[in-house]
């Protein structure tokens, strides 16, 4: 069975993904979590986090297009502001990481699915309970990557890049 890292592996064109949630439980990240809510350094990175940045910045380096776009609600939960500043690491890495702020675009009140695009032609469609991946599914067919490509291409659409989306949360 292919698997989502295979398709990051292998990707030939791009990889992008489309977060909606505000809230993801992401088993051993509880102590940077704490650190950043405390106000305090950012340990390293987990070993798998540490996996996806190398992964990130390997297929930059050949030349893929690695980006994603979260779409965020206000106010922003405490996961949300933990998980901007942790995307600094993955921008760091090569991968283009854009905000799209729901309460500004009425048009995105709708994207209430996460998934990631490979190469325009296969599509991962992730299933959460509560924040938790319980499971994914893996599509070809044409118009459920048609109908994805259409939902990430408006919440891009509507993104600014991160340094810009935190330069104005800064200056608020």
């Amino acid at each position: 069975m292919t698997t989502p890292a295979d398709l990051y592996r292998t990707c030939r064109v791009s990889a992008r993904r489309l977060e909606t949630l505000q809230q993801y439980d992401v088993s051993g990240d509880e102590e940077r979590q704490r650190a950043f809510l405390a106000g305090k350094p950012l340990p390293p990175p987990r070993e798998s986090k540490a996996d996806d940045l190398s992964l990130i910045a390997d297929l930059r380096r050949r030349g893929r297009y690695i980006g994603r776009v979260h779409v965020i609600d206000r106010p922003l939960s405490d996961y949300v502001r933990y998980e901007l500043a942790v995307y600094a690491e993955n921008v760091a890495a090569g991968e283009d990481v854009r905000i799209a702020d729901r309460s500004a675009h009425s048009d995105l009140e709708g994207l209430a699915r996460d998934f990631a695009i490979f190469d325009s032609e296969t599509v991962v469609l992730f299933d959460y309970d509560r924040g938790r991946v319980r499971g994914y599914r893996v599509a070809d067919d044409r118009g459920t990557v048609k109908h994805c490509v259409a939902e990430y291409d408006l919440a891009a659409a509507r993104s600014v890049p991160l340094a810009e989306f935190m330069a104005a949360m800064a200056a608020r």
